[in-house]
C-alpha cells in the first residue's frame, strides 16, 4: 500500500515511492484560457487519489478532450469514470467504459453535469477540488492496463480573491 487515509478526513499518510500516473493541473493558461489537464492509469482510477488541485469559484468549462494512449478494461453494470468537483457525479463530467477503451483522441459524450457543464448558466459557483469516482453498477477497473488524459478547458478571469 503505498498511501492510507485511516483518520477519514482526508489525511493521507504516503509510504515509499509512488508511481500511479494520477495527476493534475493547469497545462497552459493565456488571456483567461486555462486548459486543466488529468491524467489517469487503471492504478489511480483504482485508488482514487489525485493531487490536490482546486478549480476556482467562476469557472466556465468550454470544452472536454480525452486522449486514451491505452486501453482501459471497467467491468460491472455501465461502468463509468467520472471527473468533476467535491461531488463528482453533481458537478463533473462522464467518460463512458467504450470510450475509455478506444485508443486516441476524442470529444467525450458527456458535455459535463451542473455547473462542469460547458452550458452551465453560471459556471462553477464555488471552488472545488477535482476528484475521480467511478460510475455505474458495482464498478471496478483491471489492475495495470490504461493510460487517458482528460483535458478540461475554461475560462475564468475573477477580481475576487480566491
Amino acid at each position: 500500500m503505498s498511501f492510507e487515509n485511516t483518520a477519514g478526513i482526508g489525511v493521507y499518510n504516503q509510504y515509499g515511492p509512488r508511481n500511479t500516473g494520477g495527476t493534475v493541473g493547469v497545462e497552459t493558461d493565456s488571456d483567461g484560457i486555462h486548459q486543466m489537464s488529468v491524467q489517469m492509469t487503471a492504478q489511480s482510477l483504482i485508488e482514487g487519489f489525485l493531487p490536490p488541485f482546486v478549480l476556482p469559484k467562476y469557472a466556465h468549462l468550454l470544452r472536454y478532450i480525452l486522449t486514451v494512449d491505452e486501453a482501459f478494461t471497467l467491468t460491472g453494470t455501465s461502468p463509468t469514470v467520472i471527473v468533476g468537483g467535491t461531488l463528482p457525479a453533481t458537478n463533473g463530467v462522464v467518460l463512458t467504459a467504450a470510450e475509455l477503451a478506444a485508443l486516441g483522441v476524442k470529444i467525450p459524450a458527456s458535455a459535463g453535469t451542473g455547473t462542469w457543464s460547458t452550458t452551465s448558466a453560471t459556471g462553477t459557483t464555488a471552488k472545488e477540488r477535482v476528484k475521480i469516482a467511478l460510475g455505474g453498477g458495482t464498478p471496478a477497473v483491471t489492475p495495470g492496463a490504461g493510460k487517458a488524459t482528460l483535458t478540461a478547458e475554461y475560462i475564468f478571469e475573477s477580481t475576487v480573491t480566491q
